[in-house]
């Protein structure tokens, strides 16, 4: 932060000299070359502006480039023109030298995008593009809180890291065409104004992104923000809406898409985190959220919230697993998606051939103990239930429907059973169509207590195909249908509180890293309840804009205070009638503590 503000300080006091209230003046000129630089004119136009000694990167560039026109002639020309070594000896090839780091981007970027454009006879004057790109580069407008310079030296130092193919800075300024597509974006950005009183501006802008696009295959809006510290690999292909946003230590492979759908306006692009691994061909789409650290693997079409630390991929885009923790996906670069922590536990990750590092951390023996007994007890769990009392975890339904799509009797044997099933397994329906349809508007005005409902009935799609949880778990008995909870379930819940998808899945997918790799109730997918009820008030003010009231409220079961009204307090009264309990259980502990605690002191 200290070499962030330090930097700002610098850049402006270098725009404040060289175009104050003195007189001073900046402005690009023609060489006898036909080339393009920056000069300072506040002492009758001729002097240079003064060299930055002090910026170690740009000093790191000239050594690079120095070295390479030693060894390749051929180059020399070229780094000559934007600067990079001096050439005022050489006769045939004479340029000034760019001062500083920022001049020289400039210059290369700007002659890159000109010569694909038609150079001099093209539609852009490469006059007005080095201004306009080096103007950008003083200004303290900040994208994702970074300014143009700060987010530049971080990208070209992001490429130089990741990309196993790039060996120097030098050729990442010179030929990735993935970091000077970013480079004309952040200048673009900067001259977007469209909303700036009458006198918005932009086409210039919209030109920038133009031919952006033609000479480099990259297309992405002015609008769209972009942190620091990104990479472009390849960058063939990449796309980026005019609502999206990028996060910073962000890595996209060639191919990607961020994009709407259909032709609705205003926010319609995603939203990607920080750290973020998007492989290539992946197309993510509409108004969703991309949490920190996700891992999406190539050729995936992302529909719906993947939540942070997750690893997704496939068409709809399923989440597999988890990031192991303190991984940064973005800089790690782990196309194969090799390191996954599975998602539904240890189980998984024993029957199949390869173990991750998470689960390595655990001796082998032990872990298969553990499993040993988690097997026994699962084993007399599902004996004791019959096939009618199973579950699907994913699914929207809970109750009724679910009894005729997991039984192979006959439909006449299902709804006979449907007549005679107890309160209880009614009350714990997960928002079945049966639970929208009972009920009439007088019971969605009041709640269980008479009083005035606060929270209204949320009606709930039955089933969502594009889930990225669905078909990731095994089924679960019914016997556990009030002391855990579902995705579909929890979802329900938190929406009916007004939180979004992307909250929703944020939440539960915390929750559920939660649980021990061993815990039966992470292989079908469920939070139990005293997991919930322990940890959800502060994972839910992280992770939502609930306030801390509701959330408490929500962790302890009670329905009085959230103000849910009687329809659609239904479907959750089994629920919150076990969170009640687990509440009053830990209450009684801490008050029996306190009381030792006084007696103790007393005798004391």
């Amino acid at each position: 932060m200290i070499m962030k503000n330090s930097l700002r300080a610098f850049m402006k006091q270098r725009s404040a000299s060289s175009d104050g209230s003195s007189g001073t003046t900046k402005k690009s000129v023609e060489t006898n070359n036909n080339d393009y630089v920056v000069v300072d004119t506040s002492n009758g136009g001729g002097a240079a502006m003064e060299e930055d000694r002090g910026d170690e990167l740009f000093l790191r560039l000239r050594r690079e480039a120095l070295e390479v026109a030693e060894k390749e002639p051929m180059l020399v020309h070229l780094l000559a023109k934007v600067g990079l070594i001096d050439s005022s000896s050489n006769a045939k090839c004479k340029f000034q030298p760019a001062k500083t780091f920022e001049e020289a981007i400039s210059r290369i970027v700007s002659h890159r995008l000109a010569s694909c454009s038609g150079g001099a006879e093209g539609n852009l004057c490469p006059q007005s593009l080095l201004d306009t790109i080096h103007n950008a580069f003083l200004s303290d407008e900040l994208e994702l809180g970074h300014t143009m310079s700060e987010a530049v030296r971080a990208d070209a130092l992001a490429v130089e890291k990741r990309d196993p193919a790039c060996e120097t800075l030098l050729e990442v300024v010179l030929f990735m065409k993935g970091f000077a597509s970013l480079v004309i974006h952040r200048a673009a950005r900067r001259a977007w104004k469209p909303n700036d009183g009458g006198s918005g501006t932009r086409f210039a802008a919209l030109l920038l992104q133009s031919q952006a696009s033609s000479a480099f295959g990259v297309d992405i809006h002015p609008a769209a923000q972009i942190g620091a510290g990104v990479m472009f690999d390849h960058a063939s292909g990449i796309v980026v809406g005019e609502t999206a946003m990028i996060g910073d230590g962000t890595t996209i492979l060639h191919g990607v898409t961020l994009g709407g759908t259909g032709k609705q306006n205003g926010d319609r692009h995603p939203k990607v985190g920080k750290d973020v691994l998007i492989g290539a061909g992946t197309k993510i789409l509409g108004n969703i959220h991309i949490g920190d650290r996700v891992k999406i693997g190539a050729g995936s079409v992302v529909l719906r919230a993947i939540p942070s630390g997750a690893t997704a991929v496939g068409a709809p885009a399923r989440i597999i697993g988890f990031t192991p923790t303190g991984e940064r996906p973005g800089s790690n670069v782990d196309t194969k998606l090799a390191d996954v922590e599975p998602l539904s536990g240890l189980a998984d990750s024993l029957v199949g051939s390869t173990i991750t590092k998470s689960t390595t951390d655990t001796s082998l023996s032990t872990a298969a103990t553990e499993m040993q007994a988690v097997s026994v007890s699962e084993e007399r769990l599902e004996s004791s239930s019959s096939s009618s009392d199973i579950v699907e975890s994913g699914d929207s339904t809970d109750g009724d429907e679910a009894d005729e799509k997991n039984t192979d009797m006959p439909k006449k044997e299902a709804t006979s059973k449907k007549i005679v099933l107890k309160d209880s397994e009614k009350d714990s329906n997960e928002g079945g169509e049966e639970d929208e349809d009972e009920g009439d508007e007088d019971d969605d005005k009041v709640t269980d207590f008479g009083t005035p409902a606060l929270v209204r009935f949320a009606k709930m799609s039955k089933d969502d195909c594009m889930c990225p949880f669905s078909g990731s778990f095994r089924k679960y008995p019914r016997a556990h249908s009030e002391d855990w909870i579902s995705h579909s379930k929890l979802q329900t819940l938190l929406i009916q509180q007004g939180c979004s998808d992307g909250e929703c899945v944020e939440v539960y997918f915390a929750l559920l890293h939660l649980l021990p790799l061993c815990s039966p109730a992470r292989k079908y997918g469920c939070i139990p309840a005293d997991v919930f009820s322990e940890n959800f008030v502060v994972i839910a003010l992280e992770k939502t804009s609930l306030d801390i009231a509701t959330c408490q409220a929500l962790a302890d079961g009670d329905l009085r205070a959230l103000g849910l009204s009687r329809k659609a307090s239904k479907r959750f009264k089994g629920l919150f009638s076990t969170l009640g309990q687990h509440s009053t259980r830990v209450l009684s502990r801490i008050s029996s503590a306190s009381d030792m605690n006084e007696s103790t002191r007393k005798e004391d």
